[in-house]
């Protein structure tokens, strides 16, 4: 059980360390007022941002852990950075990049490190201990192998201290002048808040929205990124007119397509009638498919909806019965041209009719709403109007599911 918990959270450690990557992105790249402003993520390090001709490369070191540890000239997260960076040194101007470790903890007490955190300091004395801990790193490395013991200590430093040391002296100092420790830096869970705060130009009441919506069009733009559906970074430019736009929506009352690119999750189980009604026609693994992904998709937008606009609820409450009307129309005729049909060609028709819910009716039932042209809005409100038996695709489906209930 252990060690299935401990698989568990350092799974669950990784996830949000990399959401929290992507976030600090978002809010580093808010921070700049240079229009040519730009972030990548995973290129030269976590996140890297080039504005007015500079490189500035951050390291993060995100814990989910209720008190993370400080950081100090011991850390491993220290030496393990050193490495990064030295690696990236010959892609890099150094007089022309600022390097960034960002932490969520604090530093050792009376640690040279906290030199890092003071722009003022000069870093001789910093530069000098690195290299007394780089030494005794693989000074104890060296003796602990004479002795034959196994495994060899600072396994998780050597080959950053082992980097440092091979540069030349004035390199070293002017690597540590290059470097700034960000230290207490906000959580993933306080985040969120971090950003919408970049948001002064707007209302006070639309930052929250506004923040939320505009997290959930960067986390699509990162993943096309890292899956090279689009440029590797993103221009500040870019967040602008999202911004923009979400803020249009708000202002002209716009419903926003906000599932159209999300996944269900994974445990998502959802309402048994659906997939009922779908086995009284004979549908396939894929009308099954197709119709959960719509039904979460659209129940959830239902939702957000009239959480975030009460008076919604009224509007959505119509367009179901426009939805209603137009499978009405189908359906009884369908009744009437199948009546002397065996159970088989009941099933035909019938899932004809759904189907006609999944490629048709987006395009022939009008929208919500004028220009709002998302489709799985259309399907998945039908698959949610089945599980509440208003519409159906069997000829008898009421009889036969209201019966079985």
């Amino acid at each position: 059980m252990k060690e299935k918990n401990g698989t568990s959270h350092a799974a669950e450690g990784s996830a949000l360390g990399f959401w929290y990557q992507s976030l600090y992105a978002l809010l580093i790249l808010l921070e700049q007022v240079s229009d040519d402003a730009a972030v990548g993520i995973e290129q030269l390090d976590d996140i890297a941002i080039k504005a007015d001709g500079r490189d500035l490369l951050y390291q993060l070191k995100h814990s989910i852990a209720a008190k993370p540890s400080p950081v100090g000239i011991k850390s491993r997260s220290l030496w393990r950075t050193i490495k990064v960076w030295i690696d990236a040194l010959p892609n890099l101007s150094l007089a022309e990049t600022s390097l960034h470790l960002v932490t969520v903890g604090g530093i050792v007490k009376n640690d040279p490190l906290k030199a890092l955190a003071d722009a003022d300091d000069n870093r001789e004395a910093l530069a000098n201990a690195m290299v007394e801990e780089a030494q005794r790193v693989l000074d104890e490395r060296a003796k602990a192998k004479a002795d034959g013991k196994s495994p060899l200590p600072y396994s998780d430093r050597k080959d950053g201290c082992k980097a440092f040391l091979s540069l030349p002296p004035m390199m070293q100092l002017n690597l540590i002048r290059r470097i700034t420790l960000r230290v207490d830096s906000p959580t993933v869970g306080e985040i969120e808040g971090k950003i919408e705060g970049r948001l002064t130009l707007l209302p006070a009441g639309q930052r929250a929205l506004v923040a939320r919506k505009l997290i959930e069009w960067w986390d699509r733009q990162i993943v096309y990124s890292l899956c090279n559906k689009r440029e590797r970074v993103i221009a500040r430019p870019e967040v602008q007119a999202q911004i923009s736009e979400i803020v249009g929506e708000l202002d002209q009352g716009r419903l926003s397509a906000d599932f159209e690119t999300l996944q269900k999750p994974l445990d998502y189980q959802p309402n048994g009638m659906l997939t009922r009604q779908i086995a009284l026609v004979k549908g396939g693994n894929a009308d099954i498919d197709k119709a959960i992904r719509e039904e979460w998709r659209a129940r959830a937008q239902r939702a957000r909806w009239a959480t975030e606009n009460p008076a919604l609820a009224s509007k959505i409450h119509d367009y179901d019965a426009v939805l209603t009307e137009h499978w009405s129309d189908r359906h009884a005729q369908m009744v009437e041209e199948c009546g002397d049909f065996e159970e088989d060609g009941k099933c035909k028709s019938g899932l004809d009719l759904l189907r006609w819910t999944h490629n048709d009716a987006p395009m022939a039932v009008r929208p919500i709403q004028e220009g709002f042209g998302a489709a799985y809005y259309v399907r998945g409100s039908y698959q949610v109007l089945a599980i509440d038996l208003e519409v159906g695709w069997h000829p008898d489906f009421k009889n036969l599911l209201e019966d079985g209930e």
